[in-house]
């Protein structure tokens, strides 16, 4: 434990603060002591998380469910605010290190070990599992080693974090080498998917190494799906079992009750083992015979061996002859596109109409355009500033990127046209204008400026509301458009301002609701709507000059801002998780597509919208006259969609610094 650093708060609810212990993926987390004594282990929401309008719910719900688990296997929840400024969660204290540190300071662990481990973690996940849980993410990191035994943590609490900043960051909900083929697949992920995980850690227990080796994402999840595990080093006592979890099928894969009769029991005194009904998936019974031998494992694989090259340049892919028109086609993708070729970026891409552009790592200064086709490098250009280029916008004659100045790049040969000495934070662009909210001051009063694309040149800055979300921002050929925050209380209403392009003044505010999601400006009308999910606000209309109400509609808008064409309005439904295309003079529904928590929206491009659903991992290519779904392509992290003439390319994220880019040929 780290000691308290200057600018930690000293009470945290009901818990005074004692110190650090670490870090994660939702923020920093803290020791606390309530007034009677009790030890927590405190998490607190990172800031940029906490300002979402998505994120709150989605946590207070994960919290619910997490309630529900028995504490004598987990880390309990004692107590949650997710409405306060910072939101946190406390959790009983385990003292203990993880199974992963336990394992790396002291090596694999004995056999005797291994099978308390076993137990104890088969006695977790019935407890899980009786909670009407699938925990989705069990890994070494996530196993606590308490003195009576292993507890599991952080089980689905996380996803409200992963959902909230999918398309910011490109985290994924589980970890390449323990999710199981099916999650992998984007097919439905029950409670066998746990027990598979359950057999990878035991793998990485018993050898000190994870049973599908390490590596780039894409191959480590190719491999998972395609390839036997490696358990050399396993005992033999304990390799049917975990081989047996291990089974890329998921009702050949035993059940909890079976490993609990197949190891000695844990320390800690049995319970009674109950399943909940709604996840009980039948099962074969344990084999004892030992793994295949390694010769009938490569006569088994050989075909499989042809494919592993393009594996490693795309993530898994699933193809179904049978096409669906009008809703999800679920776990397989369907007519999926050809993968021509990979490349690593960093932060961001976009697209002009012939070159695909990237900002590889590590030199985050350094901007690339690819050839769409090949992937191979068409020119560059470098940051004189040596600043990192985000973000980076284009539109159709010009590539804006963004670093301690704002630079526009002449996207045939990549020639510097101009430089602007402004900070941008969040820029959006039209065909006769450019909207930054700018850094610096942005933070302390968010500050916007509207300059000329042609020039750079400032046309005017105006200071905002205290309250105005930086992140959200849309500018058409009239009105510059957004919305104020929070203010610390999600069910206030929310207001969207329209300032004139032209003079920087305010044409009109108008109030929508709760959560509002990031506007869209057109040339005529600002489409904006609230939080779909308990308590829909409509999606609004709005007249770009005046601000009165066009229609509005009772359909709920997700995180993703609206897109429109002439004649069609396509927003992502946040109440039911459907892509409605509505026309935009009457606001009449034209068609819907269902599916699985829609993240993002990009198009239309040549008549075809794409989306990304974030809990199968699919990305989606819809005829947008009609909703039919054309393809879908299965890619872990999916987190953007840009299009080149013929060539889709698609941003696989994990790492915000470390993200691969594919280029894919629709067939």
């Amino acid at each position: 434990m780290e000691s308290l650093a200057p600018g930690d708060p000293a009470q945290i609810g009901p818990y005074g603060l004692l110190g650090r212990l670490g870090a994660g993926g939702m923020g920093r987390v803290y020791l606390g002591r309530a007034a009677d004594g009790r030890q927590a282990a405190i998490k607190v929401v990172r800031p940029e998380l906490a300002d979402e309008r998505d994120f709150r719910r989605r946590f207070a719900r994960e919290i619910k469910a997490a309630r529900a688990v028995d504490g004598r296997y987990t880390a309990s929840v004692l107590d949650a605010d997710p409405d306060a400024e910072s939101p946190w969660l406390a959790t009983a204290y385990i003292p203990g290190p993880s199974l992963a540190d336990h394992v790396a300071d002291g090596g694999p662990m004995g056999e005797e070990d291994l099978r308390r481990l076993a137990s104890g973690l088969a006695y977790a996940l019935s407890a899980i599992h009786a909670a009407g849980l699938v925990h989705r993410d069990l890994k070494p990191s996530n196993i606590l080693l308490a003195g009576d035994g292993p507890r599991v943590i952080d089980f689905g609490i996380a996803r409200a974090a992963e959902a909230s900043a999918l398309t910011r960051t490109g985290v994924t909900i589980g970890s390449p080498g323990y999710m199981s083929p099916e999650q992998i697949n984007g097919e439905a992920v029950e409670t066998p998917s746990d027990v598979f995980s359950l057999g990878a850690v035991l793998a990485y227990a018993a050898t000190g190494r994870s049973p599908f080796g390490a590596g780039a994402t894409p191959a480590l999840l190719y491999r998972v799906v395609h390839n036997t595990p490696d358990l050399t080093g396993v005992p033999a006592s304990l390799l049917p079992l975990i081989a047996a979890c291990l089974d890329k099928k998921p009702a050949a894969r035993p059940a909890v009750r079976q490993i609990l009769a197949t190891v000695t029991p844990p320390v800690m005194v049995a319970p009674t083992i109950a399943e909940h009904p709604a996840t009980r998936v039948q099962t074969k019974t344990l084999p004892v015979a030992a793994v295949p031998s390694r010769r009938r494992i490569l006569a088994a694989g050989g075909a499989a061996a042809v494919a592993v090259t393009a594996a490693i340049c795309a993530p898994s892919l699933l193809s179904d002859s049978n096409r669906r028109s009008g809703k999800s086609a679920g776990a397989r993708a369907v007519n999926p596109p050809k993968t021509l070729w990979h490349a690593s970026t960093t932060y961001d891409i976009a697209a002009t109409t012939n070159a695909v552009l990237t900002v590889p790592g590590p030199k985050s200064n350094v901007l690339s355009a690819l050839d769409p086709a090949t992937g191979t490098q068409r020119w560059s250009w470098t940051n004189p500033t040596v600043g990192t280029i985000f973000p980076l916008v284009v539109n159709a004659i010009t590539i804006y990127a963004c670093g301690v100045e704002l630079y526009a790049i002449d996207p045939s040969d990549g020639r510097q046209l101009w430089s602007a000495e402004v900070s941008v934070g969040e820029l959006a662009v039209s065909d006769r204008a450019m909207a930054a909210w700018l850094r610096g001051s942005a933070y302390l009063t968010p500050t916007l400026s509207c300059l000329d694309p042609a020039t750079g040149t400032q046309r005017w800055t105006r200071r905002v509301s205290t309250s105005a979300d930086t992140n959200a921002l849309s500018v058409s050929s009239t009105v510059v458009a957004f919305y104020d925050g929070l203010k610390g209380n999600s069910t206030a209403p929310q207001q969207v301002y329209a300032l004139d392009v032209a003079t920087g003044k305010e044409r009109w505010r108008f109030t929508a609701g709760h959560l509002v999601g990031r506007p869209t400006a057109t040339t005529d009308t600002v489409y904006v709507g609230g939080d779909g999910d308990a308590t829909p606000s409509p999606l609004y209309a709005l007249d770009a000059m005046t601000g009165t109400v066009r229609w509005k509609s009772p359909v709920g808008q997700g995180l993703a801002a609206p897109v429109a064409d002439h004649t069609t309005l396509y927003v992502i439904d946040g109440s039911d998780d459907v892509l409605r295309a509505l026309d935009t003079g009457t606001g009449a529904q034209r068609w819907k597509f269902e599916g699985r928590d829609f993240r993002g929206m990009w198009g239309p491009f040549d008549g075809i919208i794409y989306a990304n659903g974030f809990y199968d991992g699919m990305i989606y290519a819809l005829e947008a006259q009609t909703g039919r779904l054309l393809w879908s392509y299965h890619a872990a992290d999916a987190e953007r969609v840009a299009v080149s003439g013929k060539i889709v390319t698609v941003v696989c994220g994990g790492n915000p610094t470390d993200r691969t880019v594919y280029g894919l040929r629709p067939r």
